[in-house]
């Protein structure tokens, strides 16, 4: 029996044209989509690169403002702030020399990156400040103190000379002078001993000793100078890595634009760098410096020119910092223009920050990298500002 062909409304399939429809559409649903996730992760790429940036300032600045904070630890006491700080580690041919103050700040040139150094004590113990009671020689191994007076000094602990009244840091002939204790101090003694050996490294052999004047018999400290116990001398440069600055980039950061700690500790002579933050671009500093006839510790005028006189230094009572940190995050925007607009650049504008509180200055961001032209404007910023009180130059006298 032969089959009978089927009806035609009995036939099923798709034709051609359905079948491109279909494909159409299946290709717009695959754009869309494709479109929306390049958005989403260039968002989330510019989120957590923002993310990175807050936490990286965050950090920066604490580490900068516990550091300052502590400055001039167990070194400002009996107005010795502004002294000129000169030693001489045995074995090494430079001599050490520092301005006796908690913060310096070295202004970078045409709006780059400033510097910080920071000098604090590091002392296990507590010790008192001590007079000088008799003359002290260029040439003399002990100094001469008041019975029962060296409370807390301890054999190989560092000390600074300091004399009074408190000379300039431009003062050729007269500075504070580092040396150590030789010899563990005798109860009800009067003397302290500085001789030169394993237990003295920053003394000198009696005939080149650095402490004021040219022969031995010159008088080196007077009767009523001061004597100040710093166990250890710590100190540390804060700056930013990348922009050709020896002061920082010695030695060699791996990577650029990054806050770098160059710490120099007395008690072993070593001098270490270590880059703590990533992608910090910028750091700016001013001086709070109280001008008023009677010092009431306010800060009245906010600078980054240093001091050159000691009552000038005893007058900084605080510091107003500025850290800049940016994205990794390089959002270049399509232009159909050989000449970009405002709206075409993420960060058409330098950031700001106010040095004297109320004043916008621009901070050069364009700096990092040098001699990369509007690349800067490609990425985000954020800006961390605060104000750090010097605590330990409240002691002062006025």
């Amino acid at each position: 029996m032969t089959a009978s062909p089927a009806s035609p409304a009995a036939q099923s399939g798709v034709t051609l044209i359905e079948l491109m429809v279909g494909m159409v559409i299946g290709l717009l649903a695959v754009l869309v989509i494709a479109q929306v996730t390049t958005v989403y992760e260039g968002r989330k790429r510019t989120i957590t690169a923002g993310s990175d940036a807050q936490v990286n300032g965050a950090l920066a600045l604490q580490t900068l403002q516990r550091d300052v904070q502590t400055s001039g630890y167990g070194m400002s006491e009996g107005g010795a702030t502004g002294c000129r700080i000169v030693g001489q580690r045995a074995g090494v041919a430079t001599r050490f020399e520092r301005t006796l103050a908690p913060v310096v700040i070295t202004d970078g040139a045409d709006g780059a990156a400033d510097s910080l150094d920071v000098l604090m004590s590091n002392h296990a113990d507590f010790a008192l400040p001590t007079r000088v009671a008799g003359s002290h020689l260029r040439a003399s191994n002990v100094f001469v103190i008041g019975n029962n007076t060296g409370l807390g000094h301890h054999k190989g602990d560092l000390m600074l000379a300091v004399p009074t009244p408190t000379p300039d840091p431009t003062d050729p002939a007269r500075y504070c002078s580092l040396f150590n204790v030789s010899a563990e101090p005798v109860a009800a003694s009067n003397q302290l001993f500085h001789d030169a050996g394993a237990d003295g490294p920053w003394n000198q052999d009696l005939t080149n000793t650095v402490f004021p004047g040219t022969q031995s018999t010159d008088l080196s400290y007077a009767a009523g100078s001061l004597l100040l116990d710093l166990g250890t001398l710590v100190s540390r440069r804060f700056c930013v890595t990348g922009l050709a600055e020896a002061r920082c980039d010695t030695p060699a950061s791996q990577i650029p634009y990054q806050l770098r700690q160059i710490s120099f500790d007395s008690g072993t002579g070593q001098t270490t760098a270590d880059d703590l933050y990533p992608q910090i671009v910028q750091l700016q500093a001013v001086y709070g410096i109280d001008t008023s006839a009677i010092a009431d510790q306010v800060a009245d005028i906010w600078t980054a020119v240093s001091p050159t006189t000691a009552k000038g230094w005893q007058r900084v009572v605080a510091v107003r910092v500025a850290v800049v940190a940016r994205s990794t995050q390089n959002e270049q925007r399509p232009t159909q223009s050989a000449v970009r607009t405002a709206s075409e650049w993420v960060t058409p504008t330098l950031p700001v920050w106010y040095p004297d509180g109320v004043t916008a200055e621009p901070l050069r961001v364009d700096k990092a990298p040098p001699g990369a032209g509007d690349d800067w404007r490609n990425y985000r910023y954020k800006v961390f500002e605060t104000v750090i009180p010097l605590r330990n130059l409240l002691w002062q006298p006025a």
